[in-house]
């Protein structure tokens, strides 16, 4: 291989390797009203995540499957929501950082994935609220799979300010969940790190009470929260 095409190689993998570690973390698309939120996960062979918009409504939070960096500038992913099936769509996507986007864009390919309808709403699902430190916190919780938990926190609102659940279970009246910490500074626009806080708790009637600790840290005191809900609209 010549000495060119060797640069030429070593550049493709560093541009997918920076893509891979940079999609992590939040992203809009749209403006005013139409504004989207994509709360982006890297995982082992791609990412996952959620959108939504707005995103304190249980029925605007849609799961991303399917994640996969193409290179640098490029992904592709599925949204799964109820309805049909469309063919693949093209949006850019903006980075979010310190609560303004920076000049950090993906062009992203996106299809949606129709799952089977269910006949019941499982009881879990929809609005859950708790009262913040500075403003009230809003979380959509939705089942998959039977008994995964996943969904987003946001409070407030705002693209930066949204954070997604994942790794969740439902055993009985047992719920446990991770909700990730993605931070990246306005600055740089790029990530610094993930941190994630285990949220273990048990369901009576419409409350939900949990202990959370950071993980990685679990020998340090956390924290306690409480939940009210499901609020449908």
């Amino acid at each position: 291989m010549t000495r060119a095409l060797i640069c030429a190689a070593l550049m493709c993998v560093s541009d997918v390797a920076f893509a891979a570690e940079g999609v992590s973390g939040n992203w809009t698309s749209g403006d005013g009203p139409s504004t989207r939120t994509y709360v982006l996960k890297m995982q082992a062979g791609g990412f996952v995540g959620a959108m939504c918009g707005p995103c304190d409504d249980p029925s605007s939070v849609f799961r991303i499957t399917d994640g996969k960096v193409i290179d640098a500038a490029h992904v592709t992913f599925s949204i799964v929501r109820e309805g049909k099936a469309s063919p693949p769509s093209t949006v850019t996507l903006k980075r979010v950082g310190g609560g303004e986007p920076v000049e950090t864009q993906l062009l992203a390919t996106v299809k949606s994935d129709a799952p089977p309808a269910r006949a019941n709403q499982p009881v879990l699902d929809g609005r859950w609220v708790a009262v913040g430190r500075a403003a009230q916190q809003n979380v959509t919780l939705k089942l998959r799979d039977g008994n995964k938990v996943w969904g987003v926190i946001c409070g407030p609102c705002n693209p930066a300010g949204v954070f997604l659940i994942e790794d969740g279970a439902l055993e009985g009246d047992a719920i446990s969940f991770f909700i990730h910490h993605f931070e990246t500074p306005a600055a740089t626009g790029t990530p610094n790190g993930v941190r994630r806080n285990f949220m273990k708790g048990t369901i009576t009637g419409n409350v939900m009470k949990f202990k959370w600790v950071r993980e990685g840290r679990e020998t340090e005191p956390g924290g306690d929260m409480a939940l009210i809900g499901p609020i449908r609209q």
